[in-house]
């Protein structure tokens, strides 16, 4: 997978996050056809953030070790642990006190009280999935756990076959635990897409060879696949167990096929061959500022529809939130990139 096809993937799925976030401070009837499509997309969006993240980590892995084969493994993943973690630690601690600032601005800096009171109750509810008031740090947390997990099971076993395994459980087990002390859906839905990612590194050449073999069937069981996973969207959280689990085979097996069968069928080079033309010159730019446009967008979905600036038409509600998210993220990644970047 070529890093400029993931990068411009990537910019194009925090767009459809950045609309499910803004039509849920929306009514019903005030649901664009826009926000619709964010709301259809956003879990496989997110889906593919864990995939990618996985892929990533474990192709840089890979690279290191044909570079330096020899290596001893206390060598190989000296300090790589401490770096991963504060990569997402310190973005997370920016956009805390960006959040913070946004979350006062919004009850008006003359009201602190109230958002004391308010920030009182989205520390109280963080196991939920929003440590407040920066509403989208599940994500960093995740990944922070997911990481460890990553960093364990590939420093101490020496074949990566049974290190994914061990990871696999792992991230059961964290499961597990996130079910039984009430976290999120979040926590429960997306962690072992990170480990397919890592799985898909390492037979990426196998997994592809025979998905082009196979293309013409593979065609349909996308198909299907996409079918169930639209089902689960459009039932949830009302779902019976048997959609649950095949839901979850959807979300699991679409990123690999999707990813191996944009290649096979020529997608993924027709990018690569403009990718410097507009559109490709956009989604790789949105790509590269996707995190902090991540980190960033629900400030401006609270601030809009706070005490102090309410939006009441949902056109312009849509246009302001986007705007004020992708530039900002733009005056971030530009300036202050040393503050939020590792």
């Amino acid at each position: 997978m070529p890093k400029e096809f993931s990068v411009a993937l990537k910019g194009a799925l925090s767009l459809f996050i950045v609309g499910t976030h803004i039509s849920s401070l929306c009514q019903p009837d005030e649901a664009l056809l826009w926000l619709r499509v964010c709301n259809l997309l956003t879990p496989l969006a997110l889906v593919f953030f864990f995939f990618l993240s996985g892929y990533g980590l474990m192709t840089q892995l890979r690279l290191r070790t044909l570079r330096t084969p020899t290596t001893s493994p206390a060598t190989l993943w000296a300090g790589w642990l401490p770096r991963r973690l504060w990569g997402l630690l310190k973005p997370f601690l920016f956009f805390y006190v960006v959040a913070l600032f946004f979350l006062f601005a919004g009850f008006g800096f003359d009201h602190i009280p109230q958002a004391l009171a308010q920030l009182k109750v989205n520390f109280i509810i963080w196991k939920v999935g929003i440590p407040g008031p920066l509403f989208v740090a599940w994500y960093l947390l995740e990944l922070m756990v997911l990481y460890v997990f990553f960093y364990f099971s590939f420093r101490y076993v020496r074949r990566w076959g049974r290190a994914v395994l061990v990871l696999v459980g792992l991230t059961l087990l964290l499961m597990l635990v996130a079910w039984q002390v009430g976290f999120g859906y979040y926590w429960l839905r997306y962690p072992l897409c990170f480990s397919v990612g890592v799985a898909y590194a390492i037979y990426e050449r196998s997994i592809y060879k025979q998905i082009k073999t196979y293309r013409i069937l593979c065609l349909p069981a996308v198909l299907l696949l996409i079918g169930v996973y639209i089902w689960s969207v459009l039932t949830f959280p009302n779902q019976p167990v048997v959609l649950i689990l095949t839901s979850h085979l959807a979300y699991f097996a679409l990123p690999v096929m999707l990813t191996a069968l944009s290649k096979a069928l020529g997608a993924t080079d027709l990018f690569m061959r403009r990718a410097h033309g507009p559109v490709g010159s956009a989604l790789m730019w949105l790509g590269g500022i996707s995190l902090e446009t991540y980190l960033l967008h629900m400030s401006f979905v609270s601030l809009y529809k706070s005490q102090m600036i309410y939006i009441q038409s949902p056109v312009l509600f849509l246009i302001a939130v986007y705007a004020s998210s992708i530039f900002g993220a733009y005056l971030i990644a530009r300036y202050l990139r040393v503050l939020v970047r590792a």
